[in-house]
């Protein structure tokens, strides 16, 4: 918001405002990211974020400077984040007409946090920071959460921390440290809610209780490559991640890596851990015995495989790709926790456990598919359904491709699409995701779409039905007895507020569909609806 307009609320409500009172919104699925805790002052960056303006809404009392932007400190600092963004009229007016079911993920504690650390070039202790960004989101967000030993719910005691470095962790990544336990079970948010017959929506924590992100080690470094923007080698982080458990326990000694073999650091530790071992058996207990016909899981970050095959780059391209894998954005999410979410796919499958669907945030980014623990050239057997709405107003990958990648970039065009100088940009990367790396080359040199297509790799994204990077907005989940239905509702960046009623123009939407499913049939996604100019896709 500080970048932004909340402009996708006041179209929420216009649309809303106008269906019938039995298809009205029941409410609004929040799934974190409610505030953004990094700060830039306006005098600190007077040439804006990208080409967005910065707004001077919030000033920390206490907080920190980090390079060019600012980060709370204090419980205070938290409150004055609420505060900001609660004084938007959009957002106001959502929050009066709907209840928000919330869920944190990393910026209401810390955008480089994991359980009460933070690593800002380095681990550092921040349990009392913890605590405060617990209080906050308490007081800020009403919400029927826990609190150990007390069964109110109008006061949030804090517990006395100190902020202490973590050196001992259970097998699950979980820090044993006395002031890490009391600040990341100060708020318990993981739950239950439960809609008739059809639908038991459950929520996980997916940051207070997960391992450090096995990329941003020290001994991780020399598998990075910053030549690649945005992506990390998927084979390494499955080897990383999945420690003396990868390949039934078979770990190698040595990973390959831009043709040499490096020593394999993790090959005697245990598989990475997102929910941690309390969440996961509450969390699969949960599945296993939902009587619901849709099991919906309120995951705040995606699961689907979101990967470029820069292994297939003709040969004239420099630089190469360095290892025969795929390539895979990121590993913040379940795409760097591999080996956990493969567990918990096996667990669905094996339990025959049926109609589970995600709805996520965090990507900003509009995503629908199903996922399989592996793709091709492996095994690929759909086990859930997938939805990852867009983000309200904050940055997506394609936005920062246009200001990050110069215009001579020997991989530009597998990111970004400009049929002419004139031209507008496109987000060639939602036609690498969907069709690969030389389908987008040849669009760039060709303007043909056809001639493009006959390029694509048809392995390189069979779950996929969608994929937006550069989409804003929100999606509205419908469900049944017999279907779910996910519309995506698309409007332009959203750079100022609108003063328009219906919040402004609409880009494009679209909408999924999945029929229930048996056991023995794999879930399977149909477009059920379109309006407006869909993005570079195809």
């Amino acid at each position: 918001m500080q970048q932004g307009a909340s402009t996708a609320y006041r179209r929420m409500i216009w649309e809303d405002e106008r269906r019938a009172a039995d298809e009205r919104l029941g409410f609004v699925l929040h799934l974190g990211d409610f505030v953004y805790e990094v700060v830039w002052y306006p005098e600190d960056r007077p040439q804006g974020y990208y080409a967005r303006r910065l707004r001077d809404i919030v000033r920390y009392s206490r907080g920190e400077k980090i390079r060019d932007f600012h980060v709370p400190s204090t419980v205070d600092d938290y409150r004055a984040l609420y505060q900001a963004y609660l004084s938007d009229p959009d957002l106001q007016d959502a929050r009066a007409r709907w209840p928000f079911v919330c869920m944190w993920d990393n910026h209401e504690f810390s955008w480089k946090g994991w359980q009460s650390q933070q690593n800002f070039g380095g681990v550092r202790p921040a349990q009392t920071r913890k605590v405060a960004a617990n209080q906050a989101w308490f007081e800020c967000q009403p919400a029927r959460v826990v609190k150990p030993g007390d069964s109110t719910f109008d006061r949030f005691e804090a517990p006395a921390v100190t902020d202490a470095p973590i050196r001992d962790f259970d097998d699950h990544g979980l820090g044993r440290e006395a002031g890490n336990l009391a600040a990341i079970n100060s708020l318990k948010l993981f739950r239950t809610l439960r809609w008739g017959r059809n639908v038991e929506l459950i929520l996980t924590d997916n940051r207070s209780y997960r391992s450090e992100l096995v990329l941003d080690r020290p001994e991780a470094a020399q598998f990075l490559t910053r030549q690649f923007p945005f992506v990390v080698p998927q084979d390494v982080v499955e080897i990383l991640d999945g420690g003396r458990d990868y390949n039934n326990g078979k770990a190698p000694e040595t990973i390959r890596f831009n043709g040499t073999a490096l020593p394999n650091p993790r090959k005697d530790a245990p598989p990475q851990s997102i929910l941690g071992a309390e969440q996961k058996a509450w969390f699969l207990n949960r599945l296993r015995s939902s009587g619901a016909a849709w099991k919906l899981w309120g995951n705040s970050i995606g699961m689907l495989d979101w990967r470029m095959d820069f292994q297939n780059l003709p040969k004239d391209i420099t630089p190469r790709w360095p290892t025969e894998g795929y390539a895979q954005l990121g590993d913040d999410d379940w795409s760097g926790y591999r080996a956990e979410r493969a567990e918990i796919l096996d667990f669905i499958r094996r339990e025959r456990i049926t109609c589970v669907a995600t709805l996520c945030g965090d990507r900003h980014t509009f995503m629908a598919g199903v996922v399989s623990t592996s793709l091709p050239p492996q095994r690929f057997e759909p086990v859930v359904a997938e939805f990852i709405t867009g983000s309200v107003s904050a940055p997506g990958l394609f936005e920062a491709a246009e200001y990050a990648l110069a215009k001579d970039h020997s991989l530009r065009a597998i990111y970004l699409y400009q049929p002419s100088p004139e031209a507008a940009v496109q987000p060639a990367i939602n036609f690498s995701l969907m069709h690969g790396v030389r389908a987008s080359l040849a669009l760039q040199k060709t303007g043909d779409t056809r001639r493009a297509l006959a390029e694509r790799n048809p392995e390189v994204a069979p779950h996929l039905s969608f994929v937006d990077v550069g989409g804003h907005g929100y999606s509205v989940a419908r469900a049944t007895a017999d279907e779910l239905e996910v519309e995506f509702v698309c409007i332009p960046r959203p750079l100022e507020r609108s003063d328009r009623a219906d919040g402004g123009p609409l880009s494009y939407r679209v909408a999924h569909r999945v029929k229930r499913w048996s056991h023995d049939v794999a879930p399977r996604l149909e477009r059920t609806a379109l309006e407006g100019t869909l993005p570079l896709i195809f």
